[in-house]
């Protein structure tokens, strides 16, 4: 039997470890290569999702500046119309003061009629821009009203409007002008007031 020679198979040994190396870094790329697909796609979708949020924000961004805006323009424009009407509401008590004038003649009557046509497309003028007339009838409301004067009575409760002395009117879901009216009192609180004023 041959007897081997320990420094001849020392060489297969050094052969075979580059082999074994190599197809260890082949293994290792081959998995790298298999995983780079997933991570590809995950880095899209985080991007989508970032740009995604991005859009958003800035679509809310520019939705409250629209808002923000639209209200500043209501704003500056109610602010230059309210004197505007405040005027035409003068008008409009001084056309009330007119009709209220005796017209014997016929001249006058005639002028009546003018007045009253004049009253009334300035009516509807006031009222296709919101402005609407408030309501005297019934009771005091200190939201609406301004009592400018107090009546005693026995036959009227308490705060029951008697008189408009100047009509009110709103505008814009608030108060153009209050309405100046009288108001009822009872009669003892209306004495023991002026007791008190005296005294």
């Amino acid at each position: 039997m041959t007897a081997t020679n320990p420094e001849e198979q020392k060489p297969e040994a050094e052969t075979d470890e580059p082999e074994a190396a190599e197809a260890e870094t082949e293994g290792t790329e081959a998995a790298e290569e298999a995983g780079e697909p997933e991570d590809e796609l995950t880095r899209l979708q985080r991007e989508r999702d970032e740009y995604l949020a991005s859009w958003q924000r800035a679509q809310a961004d520019y939705q409250n500046l629209r808002r923000r805006g639209s209200s500043d323009v209501e704003q500056r424009l109610k602010l230059r119309m309210q004197p505007l009407l405040e005027s035409l509401l003068l008008v409009l008590d001084h056309l009330d003061m007119a009709l209220m004038s005796p017209t014997e003649s016929q001249d006058a009557q005639n002028l009546a009629i003018g007045v009253e046509m004049t009253r009334k497309q300035m009516i509807d003028q006031l009222e296709a821009q919101g402005v609407e007339s408030i309501d005297s009838n019934g009771s005091f409301d200190p939201a609406l009203h301004q009592a400018v004067s107090k009546q005693a009575s026995d036959e009227h409760a308490p705060g029951t409007i008697l008189k408009t002395v100047r009509k009110g009117y709103t505008w814009n879901d608030g108060v153009l002008r209050f309405a100046q009216v009288e108001v009822a009192v009872d009669p003892a609180e209306l004495a023991e007031s002026a007791e008190t004023s005296e005294g």
